[in-house]
């Protein structure tokens, strides 16, 4: 066979064994797994949390966590119980087991509502926390962590504010907590919500269980990592002394 023929054939091979890709008809109606709800933002991979993506396979850069943001505003000036979460006690009642006066906003779009009935089937652990208020008062209480099962085991955790803010933080109206906690139906957040205050909780989820990631061919738990929100314009430590610096050796 001469050099020519077998070139011919070669490409030819090559031709039939690409065609068997076929359009990328396995693409399930014009990559419909992106879902339309993506929100790619460059160096901080956001769309974590959005299914987005859920189907490569192979190691990947760490997304960093999308926050959920809700605010709660004392329209009253008495000091008021309010509470976080909590599905499957509180989806129920009016204004999710929160007092009439309290109005409660999420800042991240859609609504309130929407975030604790995902919470019941998209569980979610959140690393960091950030507590924002102008009212001192709301950022000196003490909140409950609380799990209360349907077989009546309950257990509470407090979460004293006053003692848990940054050394490096310097604004007198946030306090950022690096403190883990698992949401889902069960979970709640009890506070109580100072007079007349405005209190805004950030929530940065560090892994998300989400079955529609599964169905698209991914993993079935989303991870993340939660920012660094203090601390970062502090200035490296410089150590000075008028000793020899010198490696430790074994005596």
């Amino acid at each position: 066979m001469k050099k020519h023929e077998k070139e011919l054939y070669s490409a030819i091979a090559k031709a039939e064994r690409m065609s068997g890709f076929d359009s990328y008809d396995g693409a399930e109606g014009d990559m419909s797994y992106f879902d339309d709800d993506a929100s790619f933002d460059g160096d901080d991979m956001s769309f974590f949390d959005d299914d987005s993506m859920s189907y490569a396979s192979g190691p990947r850069a760490v997304a960093v966590s999308d926050p959920y943001v809700i605010q709660y505003f004392n329209t009253v000036a008495v000091n008021t119980p309010a509470v976080l979460f909590g599905y499957n006690d509180n989806f129920g009642l009016p204004n999710f087991g929160n007092a009439a006066t309290i109005t409660i906003t999420n800042l991240q779009g859609g609504t309130y509502g929407r975030l604790i009935a995902q919470s019941n089937n998209k569980f979610f652990k959140i690393g960091k926390w950030r507590f924002q208020s102008s009212t001192p008062a709301q950022l000196q209480q003490t909140y409950s962590l609380v799990h209360f099962d349907a077989n009546g085991k309950q257990y509470s955790t407090p979460l004293n504010l006053s003692i848990m803010k940054d050394a490096y933080q310097f604004q007198n109206d946030i306090i950022d907590v690096s403190k883990v906690v698992t949401v889902d139906g069960n979970t709640s957040v009890t506070f109580t919500l100072i007079a007349s205050a405005t209190l805004v909780i950030s929530m940065f989820p560090i892994s998300v269980i989400s079955g529609k990631a599964k169905l698209n061919g991914g993993s079935s738990v989303n991870v993340a990592k939660a920012p660094r929100l203090s601390g970062k314009n502090t200035a490296p430590v410089i150590i000075q002394t008028s000793q020899g610096v010198q490696g430790i050796s074994k005596g």
